[in-house]
């Protein structure tokens, strides 16, 4: 499967009109939103997960996005289609483990908002209405972060305390 991937890398590396893809397997969990994976050349990258934006460690539901994510990636296979690459150097990417999308998955277990700034332009019509369906689900049911009243988003945070 791994060399399967690793082709499909090689391939869609080299056509114009169609996003790369790393695939390997993950390392590392850092956060809610962000992992290393390590390819079949034994590379590793740093990805961050698209459309998504989860609370920061220090934040209410932080601890819980990172277990919820280290449980549905590490040390599994991971194929991650990239969209963007951000200012810190990751891959911005689709993540995709067993055919589920773990992006999406965050969001439906109220542990990631759907970061819609980040989304419009770069995200398909039917995969955005998606996300916030999977939000507005997780809301109703007072999932995760949204049992809190007011939760604060991690955008609004990083801008209360820089690092």
């Amino acid at each position: 499967m791994l060399r399967f991937c690793v082709l499909l890398l090689f391939l869609t590396a080299c056509k114009a009109d169609q996003p790369a893809v790393l695939a390997g397997v993950v390392i590392k969990v850092l956060d809610g939103d962000s992992l290393i994976i390590r390819d079949a050349a034994n590379q590793e990258h740093a990805l961050r997960l698209a459309f998504i934006d989860a609370p920061e460690y220090s934040q209410a539901f932080g601890s819980e996005s990172r277990r919820s994510l280290d449980r549905w990636a590490y040390q599994k296979t991971a194929v991650a289609t990239v969209i963007d690459t951000d200012k810190y150097q990751r891959s911005v990417v689709l993540l995709q483990i067993a055919g589920k999308d773990i992006n999406a998955e965050q969001v439906k277990a109220g542990l990631a908002w759907h970061y819609q700034h980040f989304a419009k332009g770069k995200q398909s019509t039917a995969q955005f209405a998606l996300y916030q369906a999977a939000e507005s689900e997780a809301r109703a049911a007072q999932r995760g972060l949204w049992q809190e009243a007011s939760p604060i988003p991690p955008w609004d945070y990083r801008r209360a305390h820089p690092r």
